[in-house]
């Protein structure tokens, strides 16, 4: 006769089986078929994660499950797979939303009486989409009761070096409460106040939610890709989400009004050759920094030298590979006349030195702890350049990494000394 401990087992088996992804595929009144990999819970609630534009991996399938056990189904859209569409930035433009409006009345015919997006990157802007046209369709729908974003990306197309960016039309009219995580590794860290006032301009209640040591898209990542910190934060994801969830089922959602602008209008986004570009934004840009030892650098300071400053990160790969490049064009001229400053934003002092230590960094490092120096440089992106002449003007930029010992970029540089 089989033991109790056996019949225990079996049920724990059992239910984590029930718990489990299994693949769905959905028609809709389009003709078209959307393949959802989903965790049955058969409660009310239901969690729609939405991809960013270059899909999502199985990270997320961990806090699917953990949501599923506590009685939160999740659906997974493989919208790229269904419209057979590849994975690049800009693709969530191509999906059809009158088919995800579609979707959101299938889920409420399942008796869903709440519904959450999940989304990354440029998801967000699909996500708001979606639930605008639903809300625009259905005034008097509750169903919908807000967003969780990770580093939600809401520029509108590609924003100049030293400019303001500019943000896409659908966020400045949402009106559903969001939730966003934001990892302190990541570019919109330092953009949070930036991010919460446009999504608050059409009505929504934002809550920001700064991880503070962990690094970008750490919810997608396997564990053994992550930090301590990172691990730490993916294994309370799931109680992260349900805790946003209880928050924004608080909020009062105010009335929809049909919208002033195209929410569907986007920038495009040309792709110039990688080559230092003339600048065309700000100039006189402040600059006043710690540097490693404690000092105060100030950009006055290089007055009548030609100035190469390079924003970057440690967590940013494009910046560790053009790292020995720049070594090497300083070690090309005289540094009395041209000097390139590096300036690391948002990390601590002992995570640089541990960094600098191991790539072999040898060139001057400023400090910009709290993200100051990249809002009034108008840096969206990093690695992002500026080279700077001898007079203090602005005269080139180049936002990612270059070979910066390249003959273009001698030559250049050579015109300006």
């Amino acid at each position: 006769m089989m033991n109790r401990n056996f019949y225990s087992w079996l049920f724990v088996f059992l239910s984590s089986i029930s718990f489990a992804g299994q693949d769905l595929e959905i028609e809709l009144k389009s003709g078209n078929t959307i393949s959802i990999d989903t965790y049955y819970s058969e409660g009310e609630t239901l969690f729609i994660y939405l991809p960013s534009g270059r899909g999502f991996g199985k990270g997320y399938k961990t806090t699917a499950k953990q949501l599923a056990e506590n009685g939160v189904d999740v659906w997974a859209l493989d919208l790229h797979g269904s419209y057979m569409i590849p994975k690049y930035k800009s693709s969530i433009n191509r999906f059809n939303i009158d088919d995800l409006v579609d979707l959101i009345a299938i889920a409420k015919n399942k008796s869903f009486k709440n519904i959450f997006f999940v989304a990354t990157g440029r998801g967000a802007q699909l996500a708001l989409k979606i639930a605008y046209q639903w809300q625009l369709h259905n005034p008097n729908s509750t169903l919908l009761k807000g967003h969780i974003f990770h580093s939600p990306h809401l520029i509108d197309g590609k924003p100049d070096l030293g400019g303001v960016a500019k943000y896409v039309n659908i966020s400045k009219v949402s009106h559903l409460p969001v939730y966003v995580l934001l990892p302190q590794f990541g570019t919109k860290f330092m953009r949070s106040k930036e991010i919460e006032n446009q999504l608050k301009q059409g009505g929504s209640a934002v809550f920001i939610h700064r991880l503070t040591g962990v690094g970008y898209g750490f919810h997608m990542k396997k564990v053994r890709n992550l930090s301590k910190l990172g691990i730490k934060a993916k294994e309370r994801l799931a109680n992260t989400y349900r805790q946003a969830m209880r928050l924004m089922k608080t909020i009062q959602v105010p009335k929809i009004s049909p919208p002033d602008v195209d929410i569907n209008a986007s920038a495009k986004v040309t792709f110039s050759a990688p080559l230092l570009q003339k600048y065309h934004g700000k100039q006189n840009l402040p600059l006043k920094l710690k540097t490693l030892d404690g000092k105060i650098a100030k950009i006055s300071d290089y007055k009548g030298q030609v100035l190469l400053i390079n924003f970057w990160a440690s967590w940013c790969n494009p910046c560790i590979k053009e790292i020995p490049s720049l070594v090497r064009l300083q070690q090309k001229f005289n540094s009395k006349y041209f000097k390139i400053i590096t300036i690391n934003v948002g990390e601590s002092q002992h995570k640089i030195t541990k960094f600098v230590k191991k790539i072999g960094l040898t060139l001057p490092i400023l400090l910009d702890e709290s993200g100051q120096a990249v809002k009034e440089w108008g840096v969206y992106a990093y690695p992002s350049n500026f080279l700077i002449d001898k007079e203090g003007v602005i005269r080139y930029g180049y936002r990612g990494a270059l070979e910066w010992d390249d003959q273009n970029v001698i030559d250049t540089v050579q015109s300006l000394l």
